[in-house]
């Protein structure tokens, strides 16, 4: 005689996998617990930058809580500078227990050496922009009423010289 497991209320096995179940996050919980979206958590999924989601027997995404402080890591790496490339990078190493700290430490310097570089451009920017705005308050001052004093003329290389390479004081779109 076989006994058959009570799939019931009762069943102790049922009661054991639903409490691991409980403390497993849907895509949903895991997304409003640290603040980035669903389509996001996807995409980190896909890019290797969270583990691969394990699924309920109906296909849900389920993560363990840890992922939550994971998210916020990315999160709080990808403020600083780092981009999404270099923390996948730096996580698969630490995944497979390796220590990363030393590569990051160095890209850590490479993205604060290049946030000096626009600090220094853009200060030189702003020098010529103050240049040409009180060029442009003499021009402005010596062209009688209702004459255009041709501001934006002024910008233009004068004839003969070799144009330089326009630069755009608005941050490039990745």
């Amino acid at each position: 005689m076989t006994r058959m497991l009570n799939p019931g209320v009762d069943s102790r096995v049922k009661r054991e996998l639903s409490c691991g179940m409980d403390r497993m996050l849907t895509i949903g919980r895991l997304a409003a617990a640290s603040g980035v979206s669903v389509d996001t958590i996807r995409y980190y999924e896909r890019i290797r930058l969270l583990p691969k989601a394990q699924r309920t027997p109906a296909g849900y995404r389920i993560y363990p809580p840890p992922v939550v402080k994971r998210l916020h890591v990315i999160r709080g790496a990808q403020r600083f500078g780092f981009s999404l490339d270099e923390l996948a990078a730096f996580l698969r190493v630490r995944d497979a227990g390796g220590t990363p700290c030393r590569d990051v430490r160095a890209a850590a310097q490479r993205i604060l050496d290049a946030v000096d570089r626009q600090i220094h451009d853009l200060a030189a920017a702003r020098a010529r922009m103050r240049r040409t705005l009180h060029d442009w308050d003499a021009a402005l001052a010596a062209t009688p009423a209702g004459r255009p004093a041709h501001l934006l003329e002024r910008l233009a290389p004068p004839r003969g010289a070799k144009p330089r390479a326009a630069r755009r004081l608005t941050t490039a779109r990745r």
